[in-house]
């Protein structure tokens, strides 16, 4: 009975992680080396945006010393999305 117990979980874990991209939305796939560098690119200039607001009283000169500014985050709420579909927008070169 344990080893029946046993499969039946195993087997639906393994169901349930294969079926995860279905659940995704648009968000499945893999970048492209050129779009995987924009995607970094867009996080860390959040990151510093977000640091810079956090910690610094001179914002612009803050973020440009720590070379962000390189997308258009004002108003971004949910950053990784934004930088997801930032990064598919960028073509493969």
């Amino acid at each position: 009975m344990k080893v029946l117990v046993i499969m039946t979980t195993l087997v639906a874990g393994v169901v349930l992680t294969r079926c995860l991209p279905a659940f995704a939305e648009d968000r499945w796939g893999l970048l492209t080396p050129t779009q995987e560098r924009a995607y970094h690119a867009c996080l860390y200039a959040a990151w510093v945006e977000d640091y810079c607001r956090a910690d610094s009283h001179a914002f612009a000169q803050c973020v440009i010393a720590n070379g962000g500014g390189k997308f258009p985050l004002d108003g971004r709420r949910f950053t990784d999305d934004y930088c997801w579909y930032a990064a598919h927008a960028v073509t493969a070169r």
